[in-house]
């Protein structure tokens, strides 16, 4: 390792070691354990958008303690809804629901959380230390890298999780069109160009992103979870067995939770995949290649709950890949943590690992130890952790409610920021209501000043024989062969829908 890195890496460590950062991380894992558990819908984004606009006032190592132990801890207690109630405990979890409700309707709850937790965790680690090998891997790419690759590699990026984040990917890029568009209020930081101001100073800086964040995903989940009163009515499974035989069950199966926490390292990674597929991908993979699974997963076989979790645990580490070191987030939980890091002023990407390095190890091994954390609370708390579980939608929609209105009059003290919350509040619901995509726009809105910087540096030091260079060509040619792919499929996919859809009303008339 580089010496200069390997001081990044004890300065990282160092940064830790203070009591506010520690108490932060505490609060965090607490946080992210109880959006895992509760069934109320609430989720990591909304949680990351109520608690932006708070934590971006606060000391840079601090809040990202906070945040990042909530994220992690998240996934590895995921699965107390999948086990004791057979729903998912969030985008990752679906999958799990196939062996581990089985396995808690039969007695070995116990057992199947035991699994989750040690697969969670060893899943968390090695994502932990994929990300900090992929350090010093990707520095001397990054110092090859121009500001043309850079905007090239972003606008594929984007491009993708446009077109993936929604059913109709027209949708998306009007989403993500929308989001560059608000990016564009304000104060051009090359040229000094006033745009969209009309005369009000509130805008020369532009909108605040931690208020349309909040705005775009707390008001609207805020609302649904107390239109449709989501809760627990039926009994859970009996929290019966032993969390000992899931660990020995783990540890047994450590070649499969290696597998399967790469498969979600990958998932990670590659744009527009996201947590919405990583556990059916690993689960997938593991029904493919265990010994018996055609015969016993989905009847409750402890392999598949280890490659579910395993995998969306070690996802977390790949979406920090991406986020960290190219300056393009992977979905909207690590959009949010890189409004948070451009409040700082740290810049994501190439730069950051060449100015900032220790700041990047900080989150490595915050990321580690949340997960050990997260891994031990489950293990001492299982039983007043399900208990959770049945909270009452009444009880969380005021204090929702309460967070949110506190959080977005706290950035600036400014009412009109209230103002900005009721506008965008309205639109994300409408986008919600319509199907377009809120990721596309909170992506657009994050990375349109980082892509209008790289272009303007790419004009202004090569004019458009940029678009020339080799390594821009070999990018747009990917990034076009990947988004004819990715539209080939989804054409393929609504035509299969179709003919589906046909073949069961010709069956119908045929009945009658």
């Amino acid at each position: 390792m580089d010496p200069s890195l390997f001081d990044a890496a004890v300065q990282g460590l160092l940064n830790l070691l203070h009591f506010k950062v520690i108490l932060a991380l505490l609060v965090g894992v607490s946080i992210g354990t109880f959006t895992a558990v509760a069934p109320q819908g609430i989720g990591m984004p909304l949680v990351y958008a109520m608690l932006l606009p708070v934590v971006i006032r606060w000391e840079p190592m601090t809040a990202i303690a906070l945040l990042i132990g909530a994220s992690s801890v998240s996934a590895i207690c995921a699965a107390y809804l999948p086990v004791l109630f057979g729903i998912p405990g969030g985008g990752g979890s679906v999958a799990t629901v196939l062996d581990g409700y089985p396995m808690g309707k039969r007695g070995e709850a116990r057992r199947a959380l035991g699994a989750s937790f040690m697969a969670g965790g060893m899943g968390c680690l090695i994502g932990t230390f994929t990300l900090a090998l992929a350090i010093p891997a990707a520095r001397p790419l990054i110092y090859l890298m121009g500001s043309p690759e850079l905007f090239v590699v972003m606008l594929w990026g984007l491009s993708m999780v446009s077109v993936l984040a929604g059913r109709r990917p027209i949708k998306g890029v009007i989403a993500a069109a929308l989001g560059l568009l608000i990016a564009a209020v304000g104060q051009q930081s090359q040229s000094g160009i006033m745009r969209f101001v009309f005369d009000q100073p509130y805008l020369l800086d532009g909108p605040p992103l931690s208020i349309i964040a909040l705005a775009l995903f707390g008001v609207p989940s805020a609302l649904d979870l107390a239109v449709t009163r989501m809760g627990i009515e039926q009994q859970p499974a009996p929290l019966k067995g032993s969390l000992l035989d899931g660990v020995r069950d783990t540890l047994r199966e450590w070649w499969l939770v290696v597998r399967c926490s790469f498969v979600g390292v990958w998932v990670g990674i590659v744009p527009g995949l996201g947590s919405s597929v990583v556990d059916w991908l690993a689960y997938g993979h593991a029904a493919q290649t265990c010994k018996g699974a055609k015969e016993t997963f989905g009847k409750g076989d402890v392999r598949g709950v280890i490659a579910c979790e395993s995998s969306n645990d070690a996802k977390d580490g790949g979406d920090l890949i991406t986020t960290l070191l190219l300056g393009f987030p992977q979905g909207v939980v690590t959009a949010l943590f890189l409004v948070a890091l451009l409040a700082w002023g740290y810049l994501p990407g190439p730069e950051m690992i060449k100015k900032n390095p220790e700041v990047i190890y900080s989150i490595v091994w915050i990321q580690g130890l949340a997960g050990i954390i997260g891994t031990c609370v489950g293990f001492s708390l299982s039983k007043e952790l399900a208990r959770l579980a049945q909270v009452r939608y009444s009880v969380m929609v005021p204090i929702i409610f309460v967070f949110l209105l506190m959080g977005a009059f706290s950035v600036n003290r400014d009412p009109a920021d209230l103002l900005v919350l009721v506008v965008f509040s309205v639109l994300g619901y409408l986008m919600k209501r319509f199907g377009y995509p809120r990721p596309a726009m909170i992506l657009g809105l994050v990375l349109g000043d980082l892509m209008e910087k790289y272009l303007y540096r790419s004009m202004m030091s090569y004019g458009f024989s940029w678009l020339l260079r080799p390594a821009v060509i070999v990018l747009l040619i990917l990034a076009a062969l990947s988004l004819v792919l990715m539209l080939r499929g989804k054409l393929e996919e609504k035509v299969a829908a179709r003919a589906s859809l046909g073949g069961s009303h010709a069956r119908g008339s045929d009945d009658n």
